[in-house]
């Protein structure tokens, strides 16, 4: 039997087939791990072993963060801006202007204009790996 799961962890969406299930005695617990991050998502009593396919990779913690999708952010063909102060030695936060040729619909479905100014990013959006950084989600 094929389950369809979503990965409370990272977004993913994935199928998970069970391996070798169905005796009568000796089910343990086995973990399902998520394909795309890695961490288990849940437990579950089998005499199998689970096995995990990738079928949506989730959307970008920035793309997640402005509400959109990996393809809008892609479409919209913003550049990504670092905000690193006066002594330009660290990175603070990030920005970008909305360009023109933004579809109406990102528009309206975001509240932003052409040319209005997105700014605060945190660094840990455009940065996940940066230690002491929450993770988005």
């Amino acid at each position: 039997m094929t389950m369809v799961e979503t990965c409370c962890h990272c977004g993913a969406l994935f199928t998970v087939s069970c391996i070798g299930g169905g005796g009568i005695c000796g089910a343990c617990q086995e973990p399902i791990d998520c394909p795309h991050c890695k961490k288990i998502v849940r437990q579950e009593r089998t005499t199998g072993t689970f096995t995990t396919t990738l079928v949506k990779a989730p959307d970008s913690a920035l793309a997640q963060y402005l509400g959109i999708t990996d393809d809008e952010w892609d479409e919209m063909d913003a550049e990504l801006q670092a905000n690193t102060g006066h002594s330009g030695e660290m990175t603070y936060s990030y920005w970008f202007v909305v360009p023109e040729g933004t579809s109406d619909e990102l528009l309206a479905k975001t509240g932003w204009e052409v040319d209005q100014m997105i700014a605060g990013i945190p660094v840990w959006v455009v940065e996940p790996d940066e230690p002491d950084m929450a993770s988005f989600g």
